[in-house]
């Protein structure tokens, strides 16, 4: 375990906020600290776990390291179509089909990647915090790297060997980490897909994305939203201890202009599910966990509507560019 100053400022003053253990994935019980900085308000896990020690807390079944089968992904696909469709209610009649299909409810949100390239972006598309490069979390298999690379040049930066490895086997270039990448390689879309939560440094990666990208390229940078309402409820409801920041909007905004990119655009959605699950392992209250049914499901998703569009979503999507 390691203590360290603030990421952003370099400030050692902070103040404690939560603590948690692992309730998520159980790899410890051991208790971790969530402090903020007091000089410039960035959230962390201080002590925190060092590089060395970081992989024996991810769980072997961690799903973005997971090479799922072809059947699993085109399920999961089929499931989040009828799940959020006007047909899906039928379901419902039926309520252990209903169940099944309650955590698939979610909003629409657009592809950034697939935006960039349609609207005539160039240059390759960087993944890092790729995994297998089967799944683009929110997005599912359809802006996956092995998805992507159908219709432009692709690599990825991923830690976990299994996955590189697949990736690999595939054809699909991939680097175990950012100093890995040759120097000379610019991208035109690079993609932090809730990866930048689970680095020691956000600003060497920050300052990578400043190097690398080429001019008017672009980057997502999709984290969990701390100033979410998920967190003003519960601000345990931490991922610990393999999430080490614990950003907001203004964080996102702060790096940014740190590093001389423009803010684009930024997004702050949530789905049920999220919900769900923390209040099952409990991270939230019994009452959290209500919504099952696709009906109360569709219903819980409007709800938070509203919170999702004043900035409390519980993630967060930042579009990045280069300054002129």
């Amino acid at each position: 375990m390691e203590t360290v100053s603030c990421d952003f400022c370099g400030s050692v003053e902070s103040r404690l906020v939560t603590q948690q253990t692992d309730k998520l994935h159980a790899t410890t019980n051991q208790i971790f600290n969530v402090v903020e900085c007091l000089k410039c308000g960035l959230h962390s896990t201080n002590p925190r776990p060092t590089s060395a020690e970081i992989g024996r807390y991810y769980a072997n079944t961690y799903s973005f390291h997971e090479v799922a089968s072809p059947l699993r992904r085109w399920a999961a696909r089929l499931a989040t179509i009828f799940a959020n469709s006007s047909l899906g209610m039928l379901a419902d009649l039926v309520p252990a089909v209903g169940n099944r299909l309650a955590p698939y409810v979610k909003p629409e949100i657009a592809d950034p990647v697939r935006d960039y390239y349609a609207s005539g972006g160039q240059g390759a598309f960087l993944d890092i915090g790729c995994g297998a490069g089967i799944s683009a979390h929110f997005w599912g298999g359809q802006s996956s790297l092995r998805t992507c690379r159908r219709f432009i040049p692709v690599a990825g930066v991923e830690v976990a060997e299994q996955a590189r490895t697949s990736l690999m086997k595939a054809g699909i270039e991939v680097w175990p980490d950012l100093s890995s990448v040759p120097e000379e390689r610019r991208f035109g879309m690079i993609r932090m897909n809730w990866s930048l939560e689970h680095v020691h440094s956000p600003a060497a990666y920050f300052a990578f994305v400043k190097d690398r990208l080429l001019p008017r390229g672009r980057v997502m940078v999709a984290v969990p939203n701390y100033g979410g309402l998920i967190y003003k409820v519960a601000p345990d409801c931490i991922e610990v201890p393999i999430h080490l920041y614990h950003f907001r909007p203004v964080d996102i905004e702060n790096y940014a202009k740190r590093f001389g990119l423009r803010l684009v655009s930024m997004q702050t959605f949530s789905y049920p599910h999220m919900f769900i699950a923390a209040a099952k392992v409990g991270l939230l209250p019994e009452a959290f966990g209500k919504a099952t049914s696709l009906r109360s499901a569709k219903a819980f998703q409007a709800a938070l509507h509203q919170f999702d569009h004043s900035g409390m979503g519980n993630d967060l999507i930042a579009i990045l560019e280069l300054n002129d």
